[in-house]
């Protein structure tokens, strides 16, 4: 009989085998990459396109564009292009992020054409409906408007106009006074400046077969759409940091919202890797220091984690926490004593090989299903250059990593010295 007190013994993988997608460059200059596997007959498309906020020039146009993509047509309205969607079983997505814009398509195999008929459409032929722009306008401004009446809000948003510049387009914010004004002819010229076939990248995963492939490349990779304004965006510019602790007030605010961190890297830089395995034992999972310091042991909030964030040409580290306002400032010097620690203290070997155990499961699972498989090659995409060889990089250093390297690397980008402090509530506790 299995003794259920006694934890099983930790193995760690031999390494992972990531599933390099295949690769064609289509006619119209837009890359296809096929990931043929799984054993269910449904498949996604991904189409993604260098049109993120980075290159708008009023805030919220690119959101916007992609917002109302499905909301109208040159021949459908939205209503229609719903029920058709539905009709066939398919589900669609549209967003756009700091640097992308993505089109997420989810189909039955076998109605794929059917599906990517409709989806031509809605990528090529945006009619950007006036009353559709009204009600998202109306609805976006009531939203956020809600959303920066909270302390988490304001405290995100001040940390990364802290660390990047308020005009920078990692650290730039909508307000909702953005949304008044904004036109139909703004949409318009942004979907057709941005969203062409010239440098887009198309992902197609899930259980296929030439048919299927054949279609993709017929709705989206024979003629040319768009003009594709293939470039890097608004310019970036550094910034002098002033104070390193930033308060926000926030009157009557119950909870302090605490935003600890700095401007780092993406996951080009050759310290990711090692920098990943040291985030992930401070406040990377639930069983991290942070969370067993300032949520188990002080009691101080729900939650509280860290995190590597990472842009095309950039990155972030992040501390998030909420918590109770009379905590606050007890919680920054938790906070600041874990940092210290890491840095001070050899991580003892249990607990290396337990955060080495999650991170390599974590890694697996992040590969169970074609479309897995499509997120993490999504994750790699940067210049349309796909770095293959990442996780290499990451698997070994989370197998043969030591508690001096942990120690060098959280000295080298971790030390409390360098981190911003953030806080927005009631009282400043600087």
């Amino acid at each position: 009989m299995i003794n259920r007190t006694i934890a099983p013994p930790i193995y760690l993988t031999d390494g992972i085998n990531f599933p390099k997608p295949s690769s064609i460059e289509l006619p119209n200059s837009s890359k296809l990459l096929i990931i043929n596997e799984g054993d269910v007959d449904v498949c996604r498309l991904d189409i993604i396109f260098n049109a993120g906020s980075r290159y708008q020039q009023r805030k919220l146009v690119a959101m916007g564009t992609m917002s109302l993509m499905a909301e109208g047509t040159a021949s459908k309205s939205s209503q229609e292009i719903s029920e058709y969607f539905d009709f066939w079983g398919s589900f669609i997505g549209i967003s756009a992020d700091k640097d992308f814009a993505k089109v997420t398509v989810y189909s039955l195999t076998k109605y794929l054409p059917q599906t990517l008929q409709m989806l031509e459409e809605v990528v090529k032929q945006p009619s950007f409906p006036e009353a559709e722009l009204d009600v998202w306008k109306r609805r976006g401004k009531q939203t956020l408007t809600v959303e920066m009446d909270k302390t988490s809000t304001l405290a995100r948003m001040e940390f990364f106009k802290t660390i990047f510049g308020s005009e920078h387009p990692y650290g730039a914010f909508a307000v909702p006074s953005d949304y008044d004004g904004l036109s139909h002819n703004e949409l318009a010229s942004y979907h057709s400046g941005y969203l062409g076939s010239q440098g887009a990248t198309i992902i197609l995963s899930g259980k296929l077969s030439d048919g299927e492939i054949n279609a993709v490349t017929k709705h989206f990779g024979e003629t040319n759409w768009g003009s594709s304004n293939v470039n890097q965006g608004n310019c970036f510019g550094n910034i002098e940091l002033g104070s390193k602790q930033v308060f926000v007030p926030k009157q009557g605010a119950l909870q302090s919202a605490i935003r600890v961190g700095r401007e780092l890297f993406n996951r080009s830089h050759p310290d990711y890797p090692d920098l990943a395995v040291a985030n992930t034992i401070l406040g990377g999972y639930f069983g991290s220091r942070l969370m067993k310091n300032i949520r188990e042991d002080k009691g101080y909030t729900y939650g509280i984690g860290s995190y590597l964030l990472t842009f095309r040409d950039g990155g972030a580290f992040i501390i998030s926490t909420d918590v109770g306002a009379g905590y606050t400032q007890q919680t920054l010097q938790e906070v600041r004593n874990e940092l210290n620690r890491l840095i001070s203290e050899p991580v003892p070997d249990d607990e290396l090989d337990r955060v080495r155990s999650y991170l390599l499961g974590e890694a697996l699972r992040s590969l169970n299903g074609p479309f897995a498989i499509a997120d993490n090659i999504m994750s790699l995409h940067n210049f349309n250059n796909l770095d293959y060889d990442f996780y290499n990089r990451l698997m070994n250093s989370i197998r043969t990593i030591t508690p001096q390297r942990i120690m060098e690397v959280a000295t080298k980008w971790l030390s409390p010295e360098t981190l911003i402090e953030c806080v927005a509530g009631a009282e400043n506790p600087f």
